[in-house]
């Protein structure tokens, strides 16, 4: 037989106290006698009471959860990078809320950036945003507090809205140079269709590199319905000028480039040095160069953030320096 739930009614009879006193003790609200308090408590835990959930949201107006937007595709790339990015991002994120009282919950988005929640959110963490992204616009304008992995630019910034991201505009040059040392002179920017802020700003930052070194900058941007290896094999083809060098934007790209280059007889990376930003720790190619991207890191800073917006603070933007690994001799 399924035991008996316990109501706030049997500790308010076992305390001899109201209703509403037990409710003040358990939300933490009013002031209550220590005495009384005390034995509310030592009742309700005799009984084994358990304070409904939705009572206390209730009451607070909060849930202490935060989501996590996912834009979900069905994409090679996304099955390959995004996909394992995601989750890093809600295991650091989850992980570090769990030290705050806070919990983190995936929410699918719509095409018009609207959010598909299964309980409300307190906040919201938004993954490679793009410039005046729908997602974050629709959760500030409902009144949440919002995190941008990746970095947001937009012409109206809200107290509300802190970014989480990478020194990409360190972090390229530094890549760059490593192929300029394995003999690169003009290496080649890999990239797909999608204009979020990490592609834009990474794109941004190679074109410098090749403004101030006086190299013509060679940006290969994938068509809509070309796929990696497809689009790996014509930059490598000599249709888009020599190239001996080239930077991937994800591990989806840097392995199509590595399997065009052995279709061709390129070695890697004596005749063709290639870099990628990824996770370095979890590098399977020693003959590249990686510009690590840490998103178990990178989701328990922005959470950590998240947090501290939530709880009245102001926490300054975070940008995180990256690490660069060498190929293995």
């Amino acid at each position: 037989m399924k035991p008996q739930k316990v109501a706030i009614r049997d500790v308010a009879e076992a305390a001899g106290v109201s209703t509403a006193t037990v409710s003040l003790v358990y939300n933490d609200k009013g002031k209550i006698a220590a005495g009384t308090r005390r034995k509310v408590l030592e009742a309700g835990d005799r009984l084994g009471y358990q304070p409904g959930w939705i009572s206390k949201v209730f009451r607070s107006g909060r849930t202490h959860v935060i989501g996590v937007a996912v834009r979900h595709g069905e994409s090679l790339i996304w099955e390959q990078t995004y996909l394992p990015y995601y989750r890093g991002i809600i295991a650091g994120a989850a992980m570090e809320a769990l030290e705050h009282g806070y919990s983190i919950a995936a929410v699918r988005t719509d095409e018009s950036g609207r959010l598909n929640e299964p309980i409300p959110l307190d906040g919201l963490i938004v993954v490679d945003p793009a410039p005046s992204d729908l997602i974050i616009r629709h959760a500030l304008e409902q009144g949440r507090a919002v995190v941008a992995d990746g970095g947001y630019s937009d012409a109206d910034p809200s107290a509300r809205l802190r970014s989480v991201r990478s020194a990409l505009e360190e972090g390229i040059p530094s890549a760059l140079d490593a192929l300029a040392g394995h003999g690169s002179t003009r290496p080649a920017f890999f990239r797909g269709g999608a204009d979020d802020e990490y592609t834009i700003s990474s794109q941004r930052a190679y074109e410098t590199w090749c403004s101030e070194r006086g190299i013509a900058s060679n940006v290969y941007l994938l068509g809509s319905d070309q796929s990696p290896i497809e689009g790996a094999r014509e930059l490598l083809s000599g249709s888009h000028g020599a190239v001996d060098g080239v930077h991937c934007l994800n591990a989806t790209y840097s392995s199509a480039i590595t399997e065009a280059a052995a279709e061709a007889g390129l070695v890697v990376p004596k005749d063709l040095a290639v870099s990628v930003v990824g996770e370095a720790s979890a590098a399977l190619d020693p003959r590249l160069v990686y510009l690590d991207l840490d998103p178990i890191e990178m989701g328990a800073r922005c959470a950590r953030t998240l947090i501290e917006l939530l709880e009245g603070g102001s926490p300054d933007d975070v940008v995180l320096p990256m690490a660069l690994t060498q190929p293995k001799s």
